[in-house]
């Protein structure tokens, strides 16, 4: 039986002393299609939703509605070791999340692709 990727859990977050950075409030859980398995954010992580260059955050607003998907990606990205997730395996969760979340179809890919031109040029710079 094939499960559908959702999030099991509301995100509640508070401002944190770090600017730009959301503390949870309570534990954010995902069940991730791709994985096969929940993804479980613990309370007290932090997060800045997303790292979007200011100049196209007109375009992409940083608590937009990708923001659940975002915590879930910075999660990953932080602990996709202990987590036994690669970082291609990562990105693809961000955006099957995001398509969760019924994030525009073309904010959601060009996300995605900023996500992976990012973690291509960060191993080509190593």
């Amino acid at each position: 039986m094939n499960k559908l990727p959702r999030f099991k859990t509301s995100l509640i977050v508070e401002v944190g002393e770090e600017s730009g950075k959301f503390i949870l409030q309570q534990e954010l859980i995902y069940y991730s299609a791709i994985l096969g398995r929940d993804i479980t954010v613990p309370e007290e992580f932090k997060t800045d939703f997303a790292s979007i260059p200011w100049i196209l955050r007109w375009l992409f607003n940083v608590n937009g509605k990708h923001r659940k998907s975002a915590t879930v990606h910075d999660y990953l990205c932080e602990n996709g070791k202990e987590e036994r997730v690669t970082q291609a395996q990562t990105d693809a969760v961000f955006r099957e999340a995001m398509r969760t979340e019924k994030v525009n179809p073309i904010k959601r890919y060009t996300m995605y692709l900023g996500v992976r031109a990012y973690q291509i040029t960060k191993g080509l710079l190593k």
